[in-house]
C-alpha cells in the first residue's frame, strides 16, 4: 500500500544517489551532508518495504527493485517540474485557453482580427484562441456567463459599469456613390444631401451608431431599400446603381470599379466606425492581459499608417 508520508524530496535524494552510485558525490550534488541523505534514503526503503540499494564499503547498486522505482521516479519528478513550468507560464499568460467573441462587421473586425491573432501567436504559441462570433448584446452576456474572456466589438456606445473596454482603431464614414450618380464628380458630398436617396446598408444591429449618427446628422431616417449582411455586397448593389451607401474609409480597397468615394462634407465631427476589445472585470487574466497588450502594441504600431486609409478629396 502506497505510505502518504513519501515526499518529493525523498525521490530527489533517491534519484541523486541512483544516477551518482555513490553517497559522497550524490550529497555534493545536492548540497547537504551525506549522513542525513544516508538516513532519507533508509527512511525511503522502509517507507516502500523494500531494499532499493545493495551497498557495501566499495560500492552502491541499484536493486531489482531500485531499477523499476527509479523509472518511476524520474517521471514522476518530469512531471512536477513541467507541471512548475506550466505555473509559472499560465501566471504569465503563455499557456491556456482564450475565448474570443467578434461581431462580423466586415471591415471593423475584419481588417485587424487577423493582423492582431497573428502576433499574439507568435508571442503566445501555448495560448489556444478559439473565436465565436456574435453579436455585441451577446457578446455582453457571454461575458458576464464567462462563456468568452474578451470581445471585439464595433461601434458600442456604452456598455454596463462592470466592463472595460479598449479601443483599438477609429475609421470614418465615407460615401459610395456610382459612378453615373449625380454627386460622383463632386470632391466631396454632404450627408443631408443624400438623405432622401435610397440606401443600402450593412444590417443595423451590426453598425447601430451609423444609422442613429445620421438621424442626429439629418433630423430623419436614411431611406434604406436594401440591407444585407456582407459589405462586399453593399458595394456590389450601388456599382449596379441601385442606391448609396455609407462604408468605413478601409473598405475602399475592396473595390475599386464601378463605385466612387467620396468623403463627407457635413459640419460636425466625423462619422466613425470603432474598433474596441471588451472584457468583464472578474474574468482578467494573464492570458487576456497578454493578448490586450498585444492589441495594443499592434494598435500603436499601425496608427502612424491610418491616415493612408482616409479619403482625400480629388
Amino acid at each position: 500500500m502506497y505510505n502518504q508520508n513519501v515526499e518529493l524530496r525523498h525521490l530527489r535524494y533517491f534519484v541523486a544517489v541512483a544516477e551518482e552510485l555513490h553517497f559522497s558525490r550524490a550529497a555534493e550534488k545536492l548540497q547537504m551532508a551525506q549522513p542525513p541523505l544516508s538516513q532519507q534514503i533508509r527512511q525511503l526503503e522502509h517507507m516502500v518495504g523494500v531494499r532499493l540499494f545493495e551497498r557495501n564499503h566499495h560500492s552502491v547498486m541499484l536493486t531489482n527493485a531500485g531499477q523499476l522505482f527509479l523509472e518511476d521516479a524520474v517521471r514522476i519528478l518530469e512531471q512536477v517540474d513541467q507541471a512548475l513550468i506550466r505555473m509559472q507560464q499560465a501566471r504569465h499568460g503563455q499557456v491556456g485557453r482564450l475565448d474570443i467573441g467578434f461581431v462580423n462587421n466586415a471591415v471593423a473586425t475584419e481588417t485587424i482580427i487577423p493582423d492582431v491573432l497573428a502576433v499574439y501567436h507568435q508571442r503566445f504559441p501555448a495560448v489556444e484562441v478559439r473565436l465565436r462570433e456574435m453579436h455585441p448584446e451577446a457578446q455582453l452576456q457571454a461575458l458576464q456567463k464567462q462563456q468568452i474572456q474578451m470581445g471585439f466589438v464595433a461601434s458600442f456606445q456604452s456598455v454596463p459599469a462592470e466592463f472595460e473596454t479598449e479601443v483599438l482603431q477609429r475609421i470614418p464614414f465615407v460615401a459610395v456613390l456610382a459612378p453615373q450618380h449625380r454627386f460622383a464628380s463632386q470632391p466631396s458630398v454632404a450627408l443631408r444631401s443624400l438623405i432622401k436617396e435610397s440606401f443600402i446598408l450593412c444590417q443595423r444591429q451590426s453598425t447601430p451608431v451609423l444609422y442613429e449618427r445620421i438621424i442626429q446628422r439629418c433630423g430623419e431616417s436614411p431611406r434604406v431599400t436594401q440591407e444585407v449582411s456582407d459589405i462586399r455586397m453593399v458595394l456590389g448593389l450601388v456599382a449596379a446603381n441601385l442606391g448609396v451607401s455609407l462604408v468605413p474609409a478601409s473598405a475602399m480597397p475592396l473595390r475599386t470599379e464601378g463605385v466612387i468615394y467620396r468623403p463627407l462634407s457635413d459640419d460636425g465631427d466625423a462619422i466613425m466606425v470603432e474598433t474596441a476589445l471588451v472584457w468583464h472585470r472578474k474574468s482578467f487574466s494573464p492570458v487576456v492581459e497578454g493578448f490586450l497588450a498585444v492589441a495594443r502594441e499592434f494598435t500603436a504600431h499601425h496608427a502612424q499608417h491610418q491616415e493612408g486609409i482616409f479619403p482625400k478629396a480629388e
